[in-house]
C-alpha cells in the first residue's frame, strides 16, 4: 500500500471504524515499517479506535476523515489542510470539527451554545475515546497565504472531559469578533464573510514539538528547510515563552547548521516540568526525517508551508500546515529572471509559428503592441486578462460581433488570437488587429508593419491614422495606382456613409441602451452567492455572457468615436496643415458618466446627495475596474472621505470648470470654421467636417459611459469569485490567479490547482519587477526577441518631448504613481502632476484635483486623454516617463506641444 492507503472507506465497516493513522515520510512504500534512529516511519499501520459517527445534523460536526474537497469554507483554514493531509496518508491526530454551519445556525449573539449542540458535542466526545484533547480555532480567514492570523484566535489545551471541551468550543466561537480580530480584519480586504469552525483533536503527549518552514521565513530562500523545536508540548514555542532550537537543512535533508537553546522547562499535559540539563530537542536523524517530510507536505499543497509537528513514541504527528505568509515577497534574483525571460521568448516564438501554420499571420514580420490594452490592464492577474480576452476576443467575442454590425468585413473568429500575454503584460497582435478593420478592400499588412518598424510609436492606437484605407483620392492613387486608387477611395467613402447611418441609428436608441446598461450595476443576488458550487458556476457564466453582449455596444461606440475623430484629424491636416486644435474640439463633451461622477462628487461635498446614493451609482468603480482583483469603492467606502478631502483641498469646482471647457470648445469650433473659410474650403466640405466632428463628440463620451456600465458587471463577477475563493479555503486573492475556464476544475480538485496558483503568484511578482525596470518593450518584434528583458539606458536630459493629448500649460511637482496601486494617490493636491504608466477610469476623480497628467502609453483618444481634457488639465504621453522623472521634481508641462522641462530636481 502507498501513502494514500488511508483512502479506505472506513464508513463501510458495520460495527467499528478503522481510523488509518499512517506516518509520513515513507521511503519504500512496500517496507511496512522502517525504524531509524529515534524515529518510526510507519507506512500501513492501522489503529482500532471507537467509531466517530456523525450526528443527525452531519454538517454541524464532521470527523477529519469525512471532510471533502468542497468543505474548506465549512471547516476553516486549520481543519481543512489537516483533513487533506490525513486523507493523503500523513500521520494526523484523530479528531472532529465543529463546522461554520453550526456557528451560523446555532450560535446566538452571546455566542452561547444551545442545548442540542451541546448534546451533540458531548456525544462526539464520548465516541472519540479521547483522554486529553486540544481544542483549536479554525476560522475561515486564518492560515492563508497572505495572512496567517497567528496568535489571534485561541488554542485551549489540555481538555480532559466533555464539559471542558464544550467550554473551549464556546471560547473559540466568541473569539471571531474579539477586538484583536476586528482590528486585524479592519486592515485587510475581506474575501468572504468571516466564520468560525473549531477543531477538536486528540492531544499528542509530545516528547518534542515545533515548527518546520519549507522556505526560510526571513529571506524567502526556497532551498532551506528551517526547523524550530523544543522538548515537550509546542505551546511555549508558539506563544513565544521559549525560543527553541534552530536547525537549518537542505531540501535533501542534509543538516547545514544547528543551534541548541537553553530550555528551562518543558510543558506536558500535567503542567510544566523543570529541565535540569540542556540537550537538543531533536536528534540529527529526526531533523533529517522532518526535512524530508516537510518537502512532501509542500508537494501536497504546492507552495512553501509552515508546519507544526509533535513527536511521540518515535512517531511524527502533523498538527498544522499553512502557507508561509509573505514568502512571495522574497527577493527575485537575476537567475530566476533569466529563466523566466527565456521561457517567455520560447513561448512567443512557438505562438508565432503556430499562427503562421494556421494562416493567421501572413506579413513579413510579427509585431505585438501593448498600446491601449496596456493602458487598460497593466500587469493583470490571470483572471483579469482571461476575462478581458474571453469578453472581447474569444468565440463570440465583442470585437468581431461589434465590428461586423458596423459593416466591417471580418469572420466571426477573426479576433480570436488577437491578445497575448508576454512577460505578464497584455499585448495585441498588430496584423490580427489590422485585419479586423477591413472594409472590403485588401489590407496592406506589410505596409502597416513596415511603418511600425520605422516608427514603433505608431503601434499605440494604430487605428487612429495607421489603418486608414484611402481617405483622399490623391493619396489612394499615389499608393495603389490610378484605377485601384479610385476604387479604394470610392469604397472608403461608401463605407463612411454606412458608418454615419450606423451612428445615427445607435444615437436614436441611446436611451433604451442605457436603460439596459443599468442592469449591470446590480450586485450579485443572495441566491447566486448562497447556492451550490454548480449554481455559482452557472451564475458566473450568465454574467460573463451578459457582459460580452454589453461590450458589443462598447466596441461599436469606441469604433465610431475613433473613426470620426480620425476623420476630423485628417480633415484638419488636409485643410489647415496641422491638427493641433483637435484637443480643444474634443473637450467639454456631454454624456460621459465618468464626468458625471465628478459632478456628483461635488454634490456629495455640498450635501446635495448622500453617500449611499453616490455608492449606488459608483460603488462598482475601482482604481482599475478591469483588474478584478482590486476592491471596488463599495467595499472600501472610506475612500469617499479621501475623495472629498482632496477635492476640498484642491479648490477645484468640476461643474463650473466643465462649463468653461464647453465655452472654450465652442470658441475653438468657431475658430476652426473661420480658418476653414479663410483657407477657401467650400461650404459642403465644411459641413462634412462638422458632421463628422459632431459624431466624434457624441461617441467619445458614449464610449466612456458604456465602459462605466460594463465594468459594473465586473463587481458582480468579483463577488462570485470571492465566494468561490472562500469555499475553496484558499488564501486571499488566490482565485484571481486562475483563468476563467479553470474555475470549475478548481472547485472539483482544489489541491490540483493550488501549485499553479502559487507559481503564477511568483511569476506576477517577476512581471511587475520587469515592468518597473522598463525591461519589457511596449512594442515587441518577433524577429528581435532578445529585446525582451533588455535593460534600457535612461536619458538624463533636462527636457523631453512627448505626444500632446490634452491642451494647457502648468508648472507643478511630480507625483509618481505605483503601477497597480489601489485607492487615492496619497497627498494628491492641486500642484501635483501625476505620472503613471497608464491611467484608467478609476483615476478620473483625482484628475479633478491634480495639475496635470503624464502617462507612458496611450494616445489622443485614450481614456486618460479624454478624462484629462474633461478635467481641464494638460496631459501628454511620454515613453519611459516613470523612469525619466522623479517624485518631487518641479517641472513645466505643455499639453499643446508635448514638452516637459525639469525646473528643479527633487
Amino acid at each position: 500500500m502507498g501513502r494514500n492507503s488511508c483512502a479506505l472507506d472506513a464508513r463501510a465497516l458495520p460495527s467499528r471504524r478503522w481510523a488509518h493513522r499512517p506516518c509520513a515520510g515513507l521511503l519504500n512504500p512496500l517496507d511496512g515499517c522502517e525504524r531509524m534512529t529515534g524515529v518510526s516511519v510507519c507506512v500501513s499501520e492501522m489503529t482500532l479506535v471507537p467509531p466517530l459517527e456523525a450526528p443527525a445534523r452531519r454538517d454541524f460536526i464532521l470527523g477529519l476523515d469525512e471532510i471533502g474537497p468542497d468543505d474548506a469554507g465549512l471547516v476553516g483554514g486549520k481543519a481543512f489542510p489537516l483533513a487533506t493531509l490525513l486523507q493523503s496518508g500523513f500521520c494526523v491526530p484523530n479528531g472532529f470539527c465543529v463546522t461554520s454551519n453550526a456557528f451560523h445556525a446555532r450560535i446566538g449573539e452571546d455566542a452561547v451554545l444551545p442545548d442540542d449542540l451541546r448534546e451533540d458535542l458531548a456525544e462526539a466526545w464520548r465516541r472519540s475515546g479521547f483522554r486529553n484533547a486540544a481544542v483549536r480555532s479554525s476560522a475561515t480567514e486564518e492560515d492563508g497565504r497572505e495572512t496567517s492570523w497567528a496568535g489571534v484566535f485561541p488554542t485551549v489545551l489540555p481538555v480532559r472531559d466533555a464539559d471542558e471541551m464544550i467550554a473551549a468550543v464556546q471560547t473559540c466561537f466568541r473569539a471571531l469578533h474579539a477586538p484583536e480580530a476586528e482590528f486585524l480584519r479592519s486592515h485587510r480586504r475581506r474575501s468572504a464573510r468571516p466564520a468560525m469552525a473549531v477543531l477538536v483533536q486528540e492531544l499528542v503527549e509530545a516528547e518534542a514539538a515545533g515548527i518546520v518552514f519549507t522556505a526560510n521565513p526571513v529571506t524567502g530562500a526556497r532551498g532551506e528547510i528551517v526547523i524550530n523545536a523544543i522538548r515537550g508540548l509546542g505551546e511555549p514555542l508558539a506563544s513565544g515563552r521559549v525560543n527553541g532550537d534552530m536547525v537549518v537543512a537542505g531540501r535533501d535533508g542534509a543538516i547545514r547548521s544547528q543551534v541548541v537553546s537553553d530550555q528551562a522547562f518543558m510543558l506536558t499535559s500535567e503542567g510544566p516540568v523543570p529541565l535540569a540539563e540542556a540537550k537538543p530537542a531533536l536528534t540529527r536523524a529526526q531533523a533529517e526525517k522532518l526535512a524530508h517530510l516537510a518537502v512532501e507536505v509542500e508537494d501536497v499543497f504546492g507552495c512553501p508551508q509552515d508546519i507544526e509537528f509533535a513527536i511521540a513514541d518515535g512517531r511524527v504527528h502533523l498538527l498544522q500546515a499553512r502557507p508561509i505568509t509573505g514568502v512571495d515577497s522574497a527577493a527575485v534574483g537575476e537567475a530566476e529572471i533569466a529563466g523566466y525571460l527565456d521561457k517567455a521568448r520560447v513561448r512567443l516564438s512557438k505562438r508565432v509559428a503556430i499562427l503562421r501554420r494556421q494562416g493567421r499571420l501572413t506579413g513579413r514580420r510579427a509585431i505585438f503592441s501593448s498600446g491601449n490594452i496596456g493602458e487598460l490592464l497593466p500587469t493583470p492577474t490571470p483572471m483579469s486578462f482571461g476575462l478581458f480576452r474571453a469578453i472581447f476576443a474569444g468565440p463570440g467575442g465583442a470585437i468581431a460581433a461589434g465590428r461586423q454590425k458596423l459593416g466591417y468585413a471580418l469572420d466571426a473568429d477573426a479576433a480570436d488570437p488577437l491578445y497575448e500575454e508576454i512577460c505578464g503584460q497584455p499585448y495585441f497582435n498588430v496584423e490580427i488587429d489590422a485585419k479586423t478593420f477591413c472594409i472590403g478592400a485588401p489590407i496592406d499588412v506589410d505596409d502597416i508593419l513596415d511603418s511600425i518598424a520605422r516608427e514603433p510609436g505608431r503601434a499605440s492606437y494604430p487605428e487612429f491614422g495607421l489603418y486608414s484605407q484611402g481617405l483622399s483620392l490623391d493619396d489612394a492613387q499615389a499608393r495603389h495606382g490610378e484605377a485601384e486608387g479610385f476604387l479604394r477611395h470610392a469604397a472608403f467613402w461608401r463605407f463612411h456613409a454606412r458608418m454615419r447611418a450606423a451612428a445615427r441609428a445607435l444615437l436614436r436608441r441611446g436611451a433604451q441602451d442605457e436603460a439596459d446598461w443599468f442592469q449591470a450595476l446590480k450586485p450579485p443576488r443572495p441566491d447566486e452567492i448562497e447556492g451550490s458550487a454548480a449554481d455559482l458556476l452557472a451564475a458566473f457564466q450568465r454574467r460573463l455572457e451578459r457582459l460580452r453582449k454589453l461590450c458589443v455596444d462598447f466596441v461599436m461606440a469606441a469604433r465610431l468615436a475613433f473613426f470620426f475623430a480620425d476623420l476630423v484629424r485628417w480633415r484638419l491636416r488636409r485643410h489647415l496643415g496641422d491638427d493641433r486644435l483637435i484637443g480643444e474640439l474634443l473637450k467639454g463633451l456631454d454624456g460621459s458618466m465618468v464626468t458625471q461622477q465628478a459632478f456628483d462628487l461635488e454634490k456629495l461635498a455640498q450635501g446635495h446627495v448622500s453617500s449611499e446614493s453616490f455608492l449606488a451609482a459608483y460603488g462598482h468603480c475601482a482604481a482599475n475596474e478591469l483588474e478584478i482583483s482590486l476592491p471596488r469603492f463599495a467595499e472600501e467606502p472610506q475612500i469617499l472621505d479621501r475623495l472629498l478631502r482632496d477635492l476640498s483641498a484642491s479648490g477645484r469646482r468640476p461643474a463650473a470648470e466643465f462649463c468653461a471647457q464647453q465655452r472654450q470648445r465652442r470658441e475653438a469650433q468657431r475658430e476652426v470654421r473661420r480658418q476653414l473659410m479663410d483657407a477657401g474650403v467650400v461650404e459642403p466640405e465644411i459641413r462634412a467636417f462638422f458632421a463628422d466632428l459632431r459624431l466624434a463628440q457624441n461617441f467619445l463620451p458614449r464610449r466612456e459611459t458604456a465602459k462605466h456600465f460594463y465594468t459594473g458587471e465586473y463587481r458582480g463577477l468579483r463577488g462570485l469569485l470571492l465566494e468561490i475563493n472562500g469555499r475553496l479555503g484558499w488564501a486571499e486573492g488566490d482565485i484571481f490567479h486562475l483563468e476563467p475556464e479553470e474555475i470549475g476544475g478548481a472547485l472539483a480538485r482544489p489541491d490540483a490547482f493550488a501549485p499553479l496558483v502559487c507559481a503564477r503568484r511568483r511569476e506576477r511578482k517577476i512581471a511587475a519587477l520587469l515592468a518597473a525596470e522598463r525591461r519589457i518593450p511596449a512594442v515587441i518584434f518577433a524577429d528581435a526577441l532578445d529585446k525582451i528583458g533588455a535593460r534600457v539606458e535612461v536619458a538624463t536630459s533636462g527636457a523631453f518631448v512627448g505626444a500632446p493629448v490634452a491642451p494647457g500649460a502648468v508648472v507643478g511637482r511630480v507625483m509618481l504613481l505605483d503601477e497597480g496601486a489601489t485607492g487615492a494617490p496619497p497627498g494628491c493636491r492641486h500642484d501635483r502632476i501625476l505620472v503613471a504608466h497608464s491611467a484608467n477610469l478609476g483615476l478620473a476623480p483625482w484628475l479633478r484635483v491634480a495639475a496635470g497628467l503624464i502617462v507612458e502609453v496611450g494616445g489622443v483618444l485614450a481614456h486618460a486623454a479624454c478624462q484629462a481634457r474633461e478635467s481641464g488639465i494638460p496631459a501628454l504621453v511620454l515613453e519611459g516617463a516613470t523612469s525619466l522623472l522623479r517624485d518631487g521634481m518641479l517641472v513645466s508641462l505643455d499639453g499643446a506641444t508635448g514638452r516637459i522641462e525639469i525646473l528643479e530636481m527633487s
